[in-house]
């Protein structure tokens, strides 16, 4: 099985926090998959990579349906964010 890569840019502390709590109420929304699971393999994992403008979120998860779910909750995340911001 093929890692699913995400890359998310986050660009000041702010968003950072955003990010983090995003992924604390996905991750809550797929414990019942995560019960589920029967591979060895975990459900995703997380890193930080820093860039010039902050940082990178790297997202790897082991199935392309819940890579989809968390690209679109998180664009909608930070685009409510982001007006409600300006």
């Amino acid at each position: 099985m093929a890692d699913v890569i995400v890359t998310v840019p986050v660009t000041s502390g702010e968003e950072d926090r955003l990010f983090g709590r995003y992924l604390d109420s996905f991750i809550e929304r797929c414990a019942q998959e995560l019960v589920r699971a029967c591979e060895d393999a975990p459900f995703l994992m997380v890193r930080s990579d820093p860039s010039v403008s902050g940082a990178v979120k790297v997202v790897i998860f082991q199935e392309q349906g819940a890579a989809s779910d968390f690209s679109q909750g998180w664009t909608q995340a930070r685009r409510r964010w982001t007006q409600g911001a300006a």
